[in-house]
């Protein structure tokens, strides 16, 4: 059967679909062309706040890296001044509250994890252990945990609460590739000794003369087997 002719006057009286779906998307974007406006002006917004902020945040980071170098040097004279006068406790006051400062700054990151465990160091200097137990819990999570594990030992040990240095000095012990290892077994030791265990201290005395035969307390670690063996 033969297609039905259409006449050239009925096809110019029906609207071209091409025309009328144009039409239809020209009055669409004209009716909601500010809706359009108002999104293509947040979302450079956004691009514009999103580098903002990142700028923002790398000022900061590098103010509180300055700040956090000036409390360095400070930590560095007290050093320098010897343990327990007056001019150590002073330049560690001093670069305690830097280092406090530099962390206000900018909490985030390793950055504000090294100013962090400087002030546990400082309390430490400082004889303030509870406020260094503080500081170094800060550091548990993170790149600076075996420091923080020592640190945490080191506290509860002038404190003479045995136990809990034990505790700390015990983690680092039963780490291995652990550069505070030796540190942890000597502390155990210690411990073991305050504690009037001396099979349990000669055992871990026995254990860092094993595990590090050249160490430069070789000749403690072996008058302390001595002791103990009796």
């Amino acid at each position: 059967m033969a297609a039905e002719k259409i006449s050239r006057k009925k096809l110019l009286k029906e609207p071209d679909e091409f025309i009328s779906t144009t039409t239809k998307v020209i009055r669409f974007l004209a009716v909601h062309r500010r809706q359009f406006i108002r999104y293509a002006v947040l979302g450079l917004l956004g691009v514009v706040a999103g580098a903002g902020i990142f700028l923002y945040l790398e000022w900061q980071k590098g103010r509180a890296l300055a700040i956090q170098a000036q409390a360095l040097q400070m930590y560095e004279e007290a050093d320098r001044k010897g343990m327990g006068t007056e001019g150590e406790k002073e330049s560690l006051r001093r670069a305690l509250e830097k280092f406090r400062e530099a962390i206000a700054i900018d909490h985030r990151g390793t950055q504000a994890q090294i100013s962090q465990l400087y002030i546990a160091l400082c309390h430490f200097g400082l004889q303030e252990y509870d406020a260094a137990i503080e500081a170094y819990r800060g550091c548990l999570e993170g790149p600076f945990r075996p420091m923080a594990l020592n640190g945490l030992a080191y506290c509860y040990e002038a404190k003479k609460e045995w136990a809990q240095a034990l505790e700390y000095f015990q983690k680092n012990a039963e780490e291995a590739k652990n550069v505070f290892q030796e540190e942890g077994l000597m502390g155990v030791a210690r411990c073991y000794e305050a504690l009037n265990q001396k099979p349990k201290a000669l055992e871990y005395y026995q254990k860092a003369l094993t595990q590090n035969p050249k160490s430069p307390m070789v000749d403690l670690i072996q008058r302390k087997v001595s002791e103990l063996k009796g």
